[in-house]
């Protein structure tokens, strides 16, 4: 199991360390450099650098252990696919010092992985019993606080400007582009052009959906592709949708003025954000050049706010959020809890493409993925057999390692006594030197044996107990997903524990893929019967 266990270095940097985008960036602090010095490092030690890869998080604060990277490396550690991690210092793999303490201290340790702090010369191998744990959690404590004051005071630095009216929001909204003074915008003649086109028809009457046809129609190129090709890289749309264009008939920055703040961080370090009531939010008057008057801009949103429909909070459904479409990559919707059928409703903005032949009966959609649970569950309930046989064999041949190994350390001491009774004879005359010589000779080179098959049972027993580990991580892992075995209705806790996504395909074939993995495989996909009969509904 020890050769499964792979060795990683982690990277960090984050706004707080330095803006990135301005090139302002310390050179201490960059990744480039981290991974300068990691390697380095691993060269004089004698580390194999191209057996250790590298795990990233660019652009993320210290004060949570919630980055794209650290979960996947904590998932690697709960798994037991973790031998050592190496970092170029602490601040790198969190400013939290009761989070870094506790997986320094406890989840670490527990796993058997090595944890190396270059700058902070801690190596969790050679530490032993000293109390370098202590210096390590005053550290812990100081990289918090200076993170927490850092983090306050660019905080202060970016609300004072925009207060004064700098635009310092990231990338320029779609109709703008950055000017050539810093912290300004400047219209982008071209996409303005087409933002007062939105607002002019909605203040006409003309709904959101049909300005977002006309867009499609008319071969008009969507905000995220048309940002894309300015800012390179961009999660782009190709269509025109409701969202698309709401967001801008939404957006006051169109009048020439800026809203600073619309929501704020509950704490330094939290994820949590809380929205600003409209009524609520601060205005800040021409700040930058109007692409539409203030009249065209409460003119469009009173004809949209007129055509608002008020909903009655539904139930909870299974598959919001989940169902993808094949297609476009868009979720699918149902509109009115009551409708029978899952839609892509991007065909209603880009009329002939293949988005409205994405359609899926509910309750055939749920029978399906009742059963494909059901058969998850019946091949892990398989698996944790087999995995019960493999661990009971394991744990004998591990007590029979135990007696082999006790067996020789009592050899080894034996010989050792037995040297010793040959010295004090020699010592007491009893004994020549030369007989003695002779005897130590004979007793060290079986002692020599000894150790070597000593150190050979030791080695086998690591291994068998890490297996033991191992089988006992996964069973308890399998043994969550089999309580759902013979369920019979779905839930959106269920859903959202087992189930990532649903592909729905034009051709009626659904595509499930799941949270969780195992050797069984990590994505089945279901093309039954009553898949395919969905091409004719």
């Amino acid at each position: 199991m020890s050769a499964e266990k792979q060795d990683f270095y982690y990277l960090r940097l984050s706004k707080e360390d330095g803006d990135i985008e301005e090139g302002s960036a310390e050179e201490s602090c960059s990744i480039t450099s981290q991974r300068d010095c990691i390697k380095r490092y691993l060269q004089e030690h004698c580390f194999q650098a191209d057996e250790f890869e590298e795990i990233a998080d660019d652009g993320y604060s210290g004060t949570s252990m919630n980055r794209p990277g650290m979960r996947r490396l904590l998932n690697l550690v709960e798994n037991s696919k973790v031998r050592t991690i190496i970092v170029r210092d602490l601040s790198r793999f969190a400013r939290n010092y009761l989070e870094a303490g506790h997986y320094l201290e406890f989840v670490f340790p527990a796993y058997g992985v090595r944890f190396i702090s270059i700058n902070d010369q801690f190596d969790s191998e050679q530490l032993g019993e000293n109390t370098a744990g202590l210096e390590l959690a005053i550290k812990n404590l100081l990289n918090q606080m200076y993170s927490k004051d850092i983090s306050r005071k660019i905080k202060s630095s970016v609300d004072l400007k925009k207060l004064s009216g700098e635009y310092v929001y990231g990338t320029a909204p779609y109709g703008y582009k950055k000017g050539e003074k810093k912290n300004t915008i400047v219209i982008d003649k071209e996409a303005a052009e087409i933002v007062k086109s939105i607002f002019e028809w909605a203040a006409a009457g003309i709904t959101i959906t049909q300005i977002a046809r006309k867009l499609n129609e008319a071969q008009v190129v969507t905000p995220s592709v048309y940002l894309a090709s300015v800012r390179g890289k961009y999660k782009t749309r190709a269509v025109w949708t409701f969202e698309s264009v709401r967001n801008i008939l939404a957006n006051r920055i169109y009048t020439g003025d800026t809203v600073p703040f619309k929501s704020h961080v509950v704490r330094v370090g939290s994820d949590r954000v809380k929205q600003i009531p409209e009524e609520l939010q601060q205005v800040i008057p021409n700040t930058h050049e109007a692409v539409i008057s203030r009249e065209l801009f409460y003119q469009a949103r009173t004809v949209i706010k007129s055509k608002k429909k008020s909903k009655a909070s539904p139930r909870p459904n299974p598959f919001k959020s989940l169902l993808v479409c094949g297609c476009c990559g868009n979720r699918l919707s149902k509109s009115k809890p009551q409708n029978k059928n899952w839609i892509c409703v991007t065909h209603r903005y880009n009329p002939g493409s293949d988005c409205e032949k994405v359609r899926f009966r509910e309750d055939k959609l749920t029978e399906i993925v009742l059963r494909a649970i059901n058969v998850r569950c019946k091949l892990l309930d398989a698996k944790i057999k087999k995995m019960k046989e493999v661990s009971h064999s394991a744990k004998s041949h591990e007590q029979i390692l135990q007696t082999e190994c006790r067996t020789l350390r009592k050899q080894i001491d034996g010989l050792q006594a037995l040297k010793m009774q040959h010295y004090e004879s020699y010592v007491e005359g009893q004994l020549s030197k030369e007989n003695f010589l002779i005897k130590k000779r004979e007793i060290s080179t079986k002692e020599e044996d000894l150790k070597i098959q000593l150190s050979v049972a030791e080695h086998k027993q690591m291994e068998q107990a890490e297996k033991i580990k191992a089988s006992a991580t996964q069973m308890e892992t399998s043994k969550k997903i089999i309580e759902y075995q013979e369920i019979t209705e779905l839930t959106p806790q269920l859903m959202k524990e087992l189930v990532k996504k649903i592909i729905i395909r034009p051709d009626g074939s659904i595509h499930i893929e799941w949270n969780f993995c195992d050797e069984i495989g990590e994505v089945i996909p279901f093309h039954s019967n009553l898949a395919l009969e969905e091409k004719t509904i």
